[in-house]
């Protein structure tokens, strides 16, 4: 009776009281999509299927498990693999693996820890919660080096934590799954309880440095047991263990990450007719999602495993024998794709910089701007259709509406996206002016932009110059002006003594510098470069030089820059 109570209690702390979650994001405080997939192959012949799967009736935004191995730390494959979950929606769960030796995978080296670390904080993930689980199964022999050492997996976790924290807070650090149906058979297995046990007592408090619980709830004995067990070695084995984590007096709830879970089927490379055939499976995995792991505390389930055509893993397998008629996978699959699902909306980093265009200092009363802001996407997030410009400070009093991305153009991280604002200048005044980019109604997490500009009176110019061996200048010119508001060019007259009239330049911008070049036919062009005020500026070109052998081939206009054709 006292036991009763215990478990009672127990299970009234564990599914009524608030679930904290110490990391960066809490998954479960937003909705979330638990539907996953477990997949070998970091390929999109893989993540398509996986998507297809978990974000369909209604989900968005579900989960699959992949493998990093020690040997496959490729930056640009993973960082491939990476966008292309983030373009389908999919949210990996990483388990990092050390280096197979034969059938052993040895135990990782000293120096791993901060070479993981490194390799998985240079990637750009598709959520802020980075979900790495460390290593597999470490109560069997062969996934450590060959012989169980509870202690020193223990000291590996630990340091791993640590390291992955230190690099970014954001990295959602779980455990390796555990194999609850192992017996206590030192060297080779260790019993799960004690391999716990022995991992609290190497490192104290080790549990309660981690984010969340991965639990590898297979339905045992023979991966055929029912959907209704209870228990240690069943698809309820997340519970069992929570109850012995509470047992060694961990406090923390830890959120549920059920990676590997599924039935074995009669169906693979040979029949095997003891085994239950995918019809049934697939009556058994509708029951489990909607009763044994369908607990608020469940983040993510990922069934194992979508495809494997060899032997080993091919009873496991959701894809049938390439070859195998028009149906492509076991009865599972569509069962599955059926059920259910929810909406997900996992966190996401949304950065935006600017890196070209600005707001002018100076502007013109009167006067109107098409300015043109290019932001680059630093963050984690597409932009699409939802997301804008928009001023938070001094956007009314210019003219300036909300800019959005126009529906079809996405913009992935690395990308740059140029926004076009229309702005026209008021009479007078000085204005304060903020933007930032929103995704939907959430504003950027990164700063907003900030310009100051001023109403000013418009630019005047006034251009002397002389032509030399000429007596007179008087003519027409060409005055081209390069500058930040582009390439322009107009007509100027100059009189006997050099001089043209007062010209009003409402494009130019008071208080930018400009490049000015004053042209005319058969003379070598001259520029000045000058920093224009309100009101009257003068451009003094000085003499320019007759251009003899631009002139050569046309006598008329050489006889008219000698000197004696005054």
């Amino acid at each position: 009776m006292k036991k009763l109570l215990f478990f009672l209690s127990l299970y009234t702390l564990y599914f009524i009281l608030p679930t904290p979650v110490h990391a960066i994001v809490d998954p479960l405080s937003v909705p979330n999509n638990k539907f996953g997939i477990h997949i070998i192959q970091a390929t999109p012949d893989e993540s398509s299927p996986a998507a297809s799967l978990v974000n369909s009736s209604g989900g968005d935004w579900g989960y699959i498990t992949v493998i990093i191995e020690g040997k496959d730390k490729n930056t640009g494959k993973w960082q491939e693999f990476f966008n292309d979950l983030r373009r389908r929606h999919l949210i990996p769960i990483v388990r990092i693996a050390a280096v197979p030796d034969g059938n052993v995978w040895k135990r990782p080296d000293e120096g791993e820890v901060g070479v993981w670390a490194d390799f998985l904080d240079s990637l750009n993930w598709p959520t802020k919660n980075r979900y790495v689980t460390i290593y597999n199964e470490p109560n069997h022999a062969s996934e450590w080096g060959g012989i169980v050492d509870a202690k020193n997996y223990a000291e590996v976790l630990d340091k791993t934590i640590t390291a992955l924290k230190l690099k970014s807070p954001d990295f959602f650090v779980l455990n390796g799954g555990l194999d609850a149906s192992a017996p206590s058979q030192s060297p080779l297995y260790e019993e799960e309880s004690k391999f716990l046990s022995q991992m609290e007592k190497a490192v104290p408090g080790i549990f309660e440095k981690l984010d969340g619980w991965v639990s590898h709830s297979y339905p045992n004995p023979g991966f055929v047991g029912s959907p209704d067990g209870v228990g240690k070695g069943t698809v309820r084995t997340w519970y069992w263990e929570i109850q012995q984590l509470r047992a060694l007096g961990v406090t923390k709830n830890l959120p549920i990450f059920i990676t590997e879970t599924g039935w074995k089927h009669a169906e693979g490379i040979n029949y095997n007719s003891s085994l239950p055939t995918s019809d049934l499976i697939s009556k058994y995995y509708e029951q489990a999602f909607t009763d044994a792991w369908n607990s608020s505390n469940i983040v993510a389930v990922t069934p194992f495993l979508l495809s494997y055509q060899e032997k080993l893993f091919d009873h496991f397998s959701f894809k049938k024998l390439d070859g195998e008629g028009k149906d492509t996978y076991y009865p599972q699959f569509q069962t599955i794709l059926n059920l259910s699902k929810t909406s997900g909306k996992p966190v996401q980093e949304n950065k935006g910089k600017l890196i070209k265009g600005e707001i002018y200092k100076s502007i013109v009363a009167g006067q109107s701007y098409d300015i043109y802001l290019t932001f680059k996407n630093e963050g984690q997030s597409i932009w699409d259709g939802s997301t804008r410009l928009t001023t938070l400070q001094g956007g009314r009093e210019l003219g300036i509406v909300d800019q959005v991305i126009p529906k079809g153009i996405t913009v992935e991280p690395g990308s740059e996206y140029t926004f076009s604002i229309a702005l026209k200048a008021p009479e007078k005044g000085r204005f304060d002016v903020k933007l930032n980019l929103f995704n939907g109604e959430k504003q950027f997490n990164n700063n907003f932009v900030s310009f100051t500009t001023e109403v000013k009176l418009p630019v005047i110019l006034q251009v002397l110059s002389n032509l030399k061996w000429k007596n007179s200048p008087a003519g027409e010119y060409v005055l081209r002006v390069s500058g930040v508001i582009g390439d322009n060019s107009q007509r100027i007259d100059l009189d006997n003594s050099g001089k043209s009239q007062e010209i009003e330049a409402r494009y130019l911008l008071p208080d930018y510098a400009f490049d000015f070049t004053l042209e005319k036919p058969f003379y070598h062009p001259i520029t000045v470069r000058k920093t224009v005020e309100p009101g009257v500026n003068t451009l003094d070109f000085g003499t320019m030089q007759p251009s003899l052998l631009q002139a050569i081939l046309h006598p008329k206009e050489l006889w008219q820059l000698l000197p004696f054709s005054n």
